[in-house]
This record gives C-alpha cells, sequence and structure tokens, in this order.
C-alpha cells in the first residue's frame, strides 16, 4: 500500500499466484479535471474522471438533495462541507475497462461494447468539497478593473445606480447600450485608458450618459424605442442618434434593457482516509469540477 497527496496514487496490487511474495504497482494518473452526470432533477450525482491507455475511471456517486444541490450553485463563496462514503447511498469506485468508458458511466442504457473488467469499491472514507465561484458580466473588462473607488470591494461600484454592481451589470452607465458594445478596451490588452471617448469629456462612453455631450441622454435617443440604440438615425445621418451630436430629438425612454451575468463555479473533491481492497490513502485529490451558470 502507499500514501498519495499528488496527481498519482498506486495500486499495490498483490498477486496470490506469486509464492515469491512480489507485488505489481499500478500509477493511475488522471488529469483531475472532473465530469458529472446527474443535475438537481436527478436521483444522484456522479463526478468523475477517465483516462486512456489503459482505460480506466475514478467515480464518486452521492445523492441529489437540497444540501448537495448546493454544492454546485452556493449562495455565498466559499462553501464547503463533507460527506461519509458508505456503500449505498455514497459510493467511490475505481474501475477498469476494455474500452472507452465514456458511454457507461452517465448512460441509462450503457454501451454494449465495452465492459468492466476489473471494479474496486470503497468500504470507507470522506469526501471533503470545497466550492468557489466567480461572477462576471462578460463585458470585455476584468472584474478586477471595476473597482471604481479602488477599495478593493467590487459590491460597492455601481456607476449607474441601479443595484447592480458594474462587474456583473452589462450597462456600466445605464444608457442602455451595453458596455462591451461601447468600445472599453478597443485593442484588448486589458488597458481602458484607451476606451472610446465620443464627446472627449471626463467619462469614456461606457461610463457617459450622454455619449455625444448633445443635452440629449443616450438611453432616450432610441426613436423606435426596441432597446437597440444603434438602429436610430437622424435623416442623411451616418452615425446612429446616440452618437450624432447634431441629432437632437429626445424620445423618453423609462425601460432599461435585461441583464444577465455568469458565475463560474469550481468544486474541488478530496477524499480522505479511502479504504479500498487494492487501495488505501490518507488523501486523495480527486480533482476540479467546473460549470457555468447564467444568472
Amino acid at each position: 500500500m502507499c500514501r498519495s497527496i499528488s496527481l498519482l496514487f498506486c495500486l499495490i496490487i498483490v498477486l496470490s499466484s506469486c509464492d515469491d511474495g512480489d507485488v505489481l504497482s499500478v500509477n493511475l494518473d488522471f488529469d483531475k479535471e472532473l465530469s458529472r452526470c446527474g443535475d438537481e432533477n436527478s436521483d444522484n450525482y456522479v463526478i468523475y474522471d477517465t483516462k486512456t491507455d489503459p482505460f480506466e475511471s475514478l467515480t464518486l456517486l452521492f445523492p441529489s438533495n437540497s444540501t448537495n444541490d448546493n454544492i454546485f450553485n452556493p449562495s455565498t463563496t466559499p462553501f464547503e462541507g463533507s460527506f461519509v462514503i458508505n456503500g449505498s447511498s455514497v459510493r467511490f469506485n475505481y474501475r477498469k475497462y476494455d474500452g472507452d468508458p465514456s458511454g457507461l458511466i452517465c448512460e441509462e442504457i450503457p454501451s454494449s461494447t465495452v465492459s468492466i473488467t476489473e471494479d474496486y469499491e470503497a468500504s470507507t472514507g470522506t469526501v471533503n468539497y470545497l466550492t468557489t465561484f466567480v461572477d462576471d458580466d462578460n463585458d470585455d473588462i476584468p472584474s478586477e478593473l471595476e473597482d471604481i473607488n479602488n477599495n478593493g470591494d467590487l459590491e460597492d461600484d455601481d456607476t449607474d445606480g441601479d443595484g447592480i454592481p458594474n462587474y456583473i451589470d452589462e450597462d456600466d452607465d445605464g444608457d442602455n447600450v451595453p458596455t462591451k458594445d461601447e468600445n472599453p478596451d478597443p485593442d484588448g490588452d486589458g488597458d481602458l485608458s484607451d476606451a472610446q471617448n465620443t464627446d472627449g469629456s471626463d467619462e469614456p462612453d461606457y461610463l457617459d450618459t450622454d455619449d455625444d455631450n448633445d443635452g440629449i441622454l443616450t438611453r432616450n435617443e432610441d426613436e423606435n424605442l426596441n432597446g437597440n440604440l444603434f438602429d436610430d438615425f437622424a435623416d442623411a445621418a451616418i452615425a446612429p442618434r446616440f452618437l450624432d451630436v447634431d441629432a437632437t430629438e429626445e424620445f423618453i425612454n423609462t425601460n432599461n434593457n435585461s441583464n444577465s451575468f455568469t458565475r463560474t463555479v469550481s468544486v474541488l473533491f478530496t477524499i480522505l482516509n479511502v479504504d479500498i481492497d487494492l487501495l488505501s490513502a490518507d488523501v486523495i485529490d480527486l480533482g476540479t469540477f467546473e460549470i457555468d451558470i447564467d444568472n
């Protein structure tokens, strides 16, 4: 037997047919990029990792319930906890196959062309999970650069006062033109000093409620009131009204375009004191499962 806390752990397989006491050591080098079967509408979750040459898998099964559902969509970060391997509702297996196991693990009707050749199940162990998440509005501005007051707290930076912090607000100035469409970082180098600034004011367009400084709020230059400021032109104009200083007609719009952001959730699974017939380890770093959730 051996102890492992790294990418590799060892199975020490005792060959009962050998009279000289020789042992065979097999290294299982998994990539630790975990996949998942099941969701909150399933009876169980299965977290797994597979490899080829040879075909092997590590699988962790546990029930879907209100507590475990929070592992993948917590309300706070970090979120952590544990549960115990019991051989029934919580199971941990190491398996070998005679082919690619991808058609076996998650399918209700398993592939008939691949078989499990060896199956070892843990009798004891504790599963620890640590969930963290990062929210981002995908507006072409890294979240760390949306800390306007530079106090290290992204939650208190809300340029347009709509109750949504800039880092998860697709429209930082509330003018109904998405921030990413106001070219906050034209060359994509992370330096916002060259952000588009149509009127040359102190504020770049993505933080300016009147982009062309014509005295009409940008949001009120939406002539057809469809939420798209780029399809409204004055007669013979080549620039949309909100960027045309000569277009000064006002079309009052009190509606805000919808807002969404992406939450990237990462769950690190670690198994402690696992005991399988041919494996005993203090710590197995099973790996990380990652999922993007649209909000």
